[in-house]
C-alpha cells in the first residue's frame, strides 16, 4: 500500500499525527498508544528518537477519515509500519479527543539553503520546463532532474519503474519509455533530492501529478539517482505553437531524432522497392525474349 506519515499543520515536530492511506490523509486514534509507538513515529518523520503525547485536546466531532486505532508498537519493533493495529477503518475515532497529538524531541529536517531563482526558461514555468534528462546523448535519455524551489534536483530510484519512466518520458516530450534505470546509471547528480518513492499510474502528464514522498530528508543518496531511456519520438502537447515558436527563434525542438522502429521501416521499404524493381526487370526481359 502507499502509506506515509505526517504532522498536520505543523512547521516543526509536533502536531496531529496522520497517515496517508487509500489516497487520503487521516488521523490515528490514541487508544493503546504508548511512548514506544510515539518514538517510532518520530523516527519515521525524522524528528528525533522519542517524544510525548499531548494532553488537553479539544472535543467535538472528527472531520475527515481516521484510519488507524490500537496501534501497538513494542520495544523491539524497528519500524512504525511493522506495528500491529486494528484493520484500516475510516471511522476509527469518533471524537477529537481520541486523535493522537504528539511532540517529538528532535527538530524537523531542514531543506538546504537554496537561493530562489526564476523558472529555468521562462517567466512562468510549465511542466515541460520542470524536468530534464542529464548525462545522455540527447535530452531523451539520462538522469531525471526536476525543478523545484529555484533549483534542479534529482529523483530517488526507490520504487522507480516503467510506469514512472513512462510519465517522465511523456513530460519530456520524448515518446514511450524504453527502460527505467537505477543506481545513478548516468552518473550522480548534485544538490537536493526532491522526490522519493515516486508511484505513478503511468497515465499522468507529469511527475508532479504522481504520488511521491518529499525528498532530501537523508533517506536517499545520489548513488540512487533515477534515470530513463526514452524512445525519442517527439510528442508535443502544443505542436503548432511549438513549431512556430521554434521557427521564430531559429531553434529546433529538443529530442527530435528518428527512432529505431522508424529506421527499420525505412530499411524494409527500401528493400521492398529494390525487390519490385528486380521483378519488373525480369518481366520485361521475359517479354523481350518471347518477341
Amino acid at each position: 500500500e502507499l502509506v506515509a506519515l505526517r504532522l498536520e499543520n505543523s512547521d516543526g515536530c509536533s502536531g496531529r499525527l496522520q497517515v496517508f492511506y487509500n489516497g487520503t490523509w487521516g488521523s490515528i486514534c490514541s487508544n493503546s498508544m504508548t511512548l514506544d509507538t510515539v518514538s517510532l513515529a518520530c523516527k519515521e518523520l525524522g524528528c528525533g528518537n522519542g517524544g510525548s503525547l499531548e494532553t488537553r485536546l479539544p472535543s467535538g466531532n472528527v472531520s475527515g477519515p481516521t484510519w488507524l486505532d490500537n496501534v501497538q508498537c513494542g520495544e523491539k519493533t524497528s519500524s512504525f509500519w511493522q506495528c500491529p493495529s486494528s484493520p484500516w477503518n475510516p471511522q476509527s475515532c469518533k471524537d477529537l479527543q481520541e486523535e493522537i497529538h504528539i511532540t517529538c524531541n528532535g527538530r524537523c529536517p531542514e531543506m538546504p539553503s537554496i537561493p530562489l531563482a526564476p523558472c529555468p526558461n521562462t517567466t512562468s514555468c510549465t511542466d515541460r520546463e520542470k524536468i530534464r534528462a542529464v548525462g545522455g546523448e540527447d535530452g531523451c535519455s539520462g538522469r531525471v532532474e526536476v525543478w523545484y524551489r529555484g533549483s534542479w534536483g534529482t529523483v530517488c530510484d526507490d520504487s522507480w519503474d516503467m510506469r514512472d519512466a513512462e510519465v517522465a518520458c511523456r513530460q519530456l516530450g520524448c515518446g514511450p519509455a524504453v527502460s527505467a534505470l537505477h543506481e545513478a546509471a548516468f552518473g550522480m547528480g548534485m544538490g537536493p533530492i526532491w522526490l522519493e518513492h515516486v508511484e505513478c499510474r503511468g497515465t499522468e502528464l507529469s511527475l508532479q501529478d504522481c504520488w511521491a514522498r518529499p525528498g532530501d530528508g537523508g533517506a536517499c543518496q545520489h548513488k540512487e539517482d533515477a534515470a530513463v531511456n526514452c524512445s525519442g519520438e517527439w510528442q508535443d502537447w502544443d505542436p503548432l505553437l511549438r513549431y512556430w515558436q521554434g521557427v521564430g527563434e531559429g531553434l529546433l525542438p529538443p529530442c527530435r531524432r528518428v527512432s529505431v522502429p522508424v529506421i527499420i521501416c525505412i530499411i524494409l521499404g527500401a528493400l521492398l522497392c529494390l525487390l519490385l524493381a528486380l521483378l519488373a526487370g525480369q518481366v520485361l526481359s521475359a517479354r523481350a525474349g518471347r518477341r
